[in-house]
């Protein structure tokens, strides 16, 4: 444990690194983030802490009691972090995943309805349709890269979800090429933070204002043409468009709706696009597992296949090992203590859920990938207090009952249709903002 003072107080923080060797170690360590996080798990028994400049204290932790207290227990002590969210608001607006406090609660009110089970029913079509004519031109062979056809499907399917018309294939293109570079720049942003100091010479910052400019006033489009649309929608934007607020009666602005959109594609479509690409390849080499998911892709119907508890836990076990997901942060408002420790207002506490979901206390044979560990005694999906795929508390995932039935539909879809094995090409993590795998390369053909 390490004592320190600050600000004339005494805290017990969780052993681990000082300024200077967090500064020594950013120089020397060349190893990935999650194989250095899950080193310092197994030296510091789950939890540790690093001090930043002007004594900004980080807490990184795999303790299940203590995830469990930050996002349920003492929610309201807890924001996300200016470190994560207040960048990505710059870019992508302050919608509900970047907001904090009471407008946060506000808006998670006025959208939450809108992601009930039965009001995504009418989603149901327009996702299995999307996956339709998508495997309709599915590639075939050898060697074939799963990551950036599951990319481009879950894109289509969160566009497609939100904006039930036909946009322009230039339209979608410029959509996604202004949404991944603004991405790709908030990882780095946020990653190397002191890159942002060439900003004023390199530009970038200046240049990736302009990108998010110019993606807000496409969707600014599609909106107001909506708006001067008479003809009924059945999807999401129609819900953010009809929905008012409880005190004043009146919509959201547009600006507000704008930056609610975009959190929906940010949120939508990246986890499921990673979350299908790991569940793909680790089932390949898993003959019990791909004919356990032909047989019942064969004979469940569309809501069968969103409701099936087997697809469901292979689902789970795939987002248990790798989950898109890997980590969340949370600052503390006010001091706080758990366990011994304590630490003051300020401290921004890392969920290392990679590492929770491994933890061989929870977990028996815990690299090994087993749906049936999902799978209770009467055939039920099983719960683990060490397993937040979506998060948890509050700040839950707002769109995870849409997540679960779009892959239980891709799974009917896809396992109906064709074929996989592995190839000798083992992808690679690529721990951004959230865990997705270089490439997925597999031998894949038509049933």
């Amino acid at each position: 444990m390490r004592h320190k003072v600050i600000g004339g107080n005494t805290y017990h923080l969780p052993s681990g690194y000082s300024f200077a060797q967090v500064f020594m170690r950013s120089l020397t360590i060349n190893q990935g983030p999650i194989e250095t996080t899950s080193e310092n798990m197994e030296k510091f028994d789950g939890t540790y802490s690093m001090t930043f400049p002007g004594n900004q204290q980080l807490i990184v932790t795999q303790d299940a009691g203590f995830i469990n207290h930050v996002l349920r227990e003492k929610h309201t002590n807890y924001k996300k972090s200016a470190m994560t969210s207040g960048k990505a608001a710059r870019l992508f607006g302050d919608g509900l995943l970047f907001s904090n406090g009471d407008f946060w609660l506000q808006q998670r009110r006025l959208i939450q309805p809108g992601f009930h089970s039965k009001k995504l029913q009418g989603l149901y079509e327009i996702v299995a349709r999307t996956i339709d004519e998508t495997l309709a031109a599915f590639p075939t062979g050898e060697n074939v890269d799963f990551y950036p056809l599951m990319h481009r499907l879950s894109f289509d399917i969160v566009i497609r979800a939100l904006f039930d018309i036909d946009l322009s294939p230039a339209t979608m293109q410029e959509l996604t090429s202004l949404f991944t570079g603004l991405q790709n720049f908030l990882i780095r942003d946020i990653r190397r933070p002191f890159r942002k100091f060439l900003y004023p010479i390199n530009g970038q910052e200046r240049l990736n204002l302009k990108r998010s400019d110019q993606l807000k006033d496409l969707i600014r489009q599609v909106i107001r043409q909506r708006r001067n649309d008479p003809k009924p929608y059945n999807d999401l934007l129609d819900m953010l468009l009809s929905t008012r607020y409880e005190d004043s009666g009146e919509p959201m602005s547009e600006e507000q709706l704008i930056a609610e959109v975009l959190i929906l594609l940010f949120a939508g479509h990246e986890t499921t696009a990673n979350t299908l690409s790991w569940l793909l390849y680790l089932v390949s080499s898993k003959k019990d597992i791909l004919d356990r998911l032909t047989e019942l892709s064969l004979k469940l119907d569309i809501n069968e296949s969103i409701r099936n508890e087997y697809f469901q836990a292979v689902i789970n076990e795939s987002m248990r090992l790798r989950p898109a997901a890997w980590m969340a942060d949370r600052e503390a408002i006010a001091d706080d203590s758990f366990a011994g420790y304590s630490y003051p207002a300020g401290t921004v506490i890392m969920t290392f859920f990679y590492g929770l979901h491994r933890h061989r206390e929870f977990w028996e044979n815990s690299d090994v990938f087993d749906p049936n560990r999902f799978i209770d005694e009467n055939g039920k999906i099983r719960k683990s207090p060490a397993f937040f795929p979506f998060g948890a508390g509050p700040r839950m995932c707002i769109g995870n009952n849409f997540a679960m039935a779009e892959m239980g539909l891709f799974l009917r879809a896809f396992f109906s249709k064709f074929e996989i094995s592995p190839t000798s090409t083992p992808p690679e993590l690529m721990p951004l903002i959230t865990l997705r795998p270089d490439k997925v390369l597999l031998n894949v053909k038509k049933r």
